[in-house]
């Protein structure tokens, strides 16, 4: 913080003006260093080490938001090193009557109240589970490496994961019928 000296009313403007001189300098010192950290031009912050703050939204909380209630992330995020989970996790679930199309894959799991399930494409790596609501939900194995049928009777799962141009069946309930 600046140390700025204060001007006596009995000061003299001849007399203050060395005063006021090392005062401008102390500001101008002071604006120096915050410069140095939040670039007026960009408006980019830099080379701060901490930041305290109750709440930081990015892109105005439409990228990200961070809050002592919780944190949202609403852009694709990659993790490049350990996502470590301590205390569970939670996966959305969209109830279905069909298959979401190509790439269009937005939840993990998809409760099935339709009879048939035709899988397309997705992400690399992207995993769903499939979770079958009615009496038998028929996933079309047409895109499942290995496997030449996939029948989820009431309440089994199957957890697929998409590799390459395949999903790969990676569990299933006992309930499940899965032929090669």
């Amino acid at each position: 913080m600046a140390t700025i000296s204060l001007i006596q009313g009995t000061d003299s403007l001849s007399a203050s003006r060395v005063t006021l001189n090392d005062n401008f300098t102390a500001i101008n010192d002071e604006l120096g260093l915050v410069t140095g950290l939040l670039d007026p031009t960009t408006t980019n912050l830099s080379g701060v080490s901490n930041i305290n703050a109750t709440s930081i939204d990015v892109d105005g909380g439409n990228a990200a938001s961070f809050a002592t209630a919780g944190n949202t992330l609403s852009v694709d995020t990659d993790v490049n090193g350990l996502l470590k989970i301590n205390n569970g996790a939670t996966y959305d679930a969209e109830t279905v009557a069909v298959m979401p199309t190509a790439n269009a894959f937005e939840s993990t799991s998809y409760i099935m109240t339709g009879a048939n399930a035709v899988l397309d494409i997705a992400e690399e790596g992207q995993e769903i589970t499939i979770i079958a609501n009615v009496a038998l939900v028929s996933v079309d194995a047409l895109l499942i490496a290995g496997i030449s049928q996939l029948d989820l009777p009431q309440h089994a799962t199957a957890t697929l994961r998409y590799h390459g141009a395949a999903w790969y069946l990676i569990a299933a309930s006992p309930f499940a019928i899965v032929a090669q």
